[in-house]
């Protein structure tokens, strides 16, 4: 006992003394930013049923003019098909989007129908209604989602998350109740718009 205890004394004694290492600390912070990019571009494709006639499809820019030839009931022939029918009177319309943020999609309506200019009398109607379908094919979404009577000056929103795909929007023309509509042209534009959050 006694041995152990000198002998741990001197080892004490003999030791060389430690000193404590310096130290330092260096931070580095990265930051970056990604800007909000929302693009739009219609496609060179279209869908319609293959039972419709006289379709036309023009772009311009952000702008498609699209058109399709009606066929309504005739009782002197029966095998005319009728403007009712979603074989005749169905159009699709795609187009590239990408964009990297959480976007609102507003479809807006003009008229709420397709309208003819000139005058409809008793029993006959100018004006043609019809439903929308709006699709989101590709990454981040994939829904559907509908609004079957537009409003003249009337807009449908659909909030989406960040996509990168096809936006679709289907058009199903259907007549104004049991009236039948006037011949000529109709018209009606809908306008869509992107726009990312801020």
């Amino acid at each position: 006992m006694k041995k152990l205890m000198i002998a741990a004394i001197a080892a004490s004694v003999i030791s060389t003394p430690a000193f404590a290492e310096s130290s330092d600390t260096a931070t580095i912070n990265l930051t970056g930013n990604v800007e909000d990019v929302c693009t739009v571009v219609p496609n060179a494709g279209y869908a319609g049923s293959s039972g419709m006639t006289n379709q036309t499809y023009v772009r311009t820019d952000d702008a498609v003019a699209a058109g399709w030839r009606f066929v309504i009931a005739n009782t002197n022939d029966p095998t005319q098909a009728s403007i009712g029918d979603t074989s005749q009177a169905f159009f699709s319309i795609a187009f590239d989007t990408f964009c990297n943020d959480n976007f609102t999609w507003t479809t807006t309506y003009t008229n709420g129908a397709l309208k003819n200019a000139g005058t409809a009398p008793a029993g006959f109607t100018n004006s043609l209604a019809y439903g929308v379908d709006i699709k989101q094919i590709g990454t981040g979404a994939g829904n559907v989602n509908g609004e079957t009577a537009p409003t003249a000056g009337g807009s449908f929103v659909y909030n989406s998350h960040a996509f990168d795909g096809t936006s679709q929007i289907d058009i199903n023309v259907s007549p104004s109740g049991a009236l039948s509509p006037i011949s000529g042209d109709y018209r009606e534009t809908i306008t869509m718009t992107f726009v990312a959050d801020a």
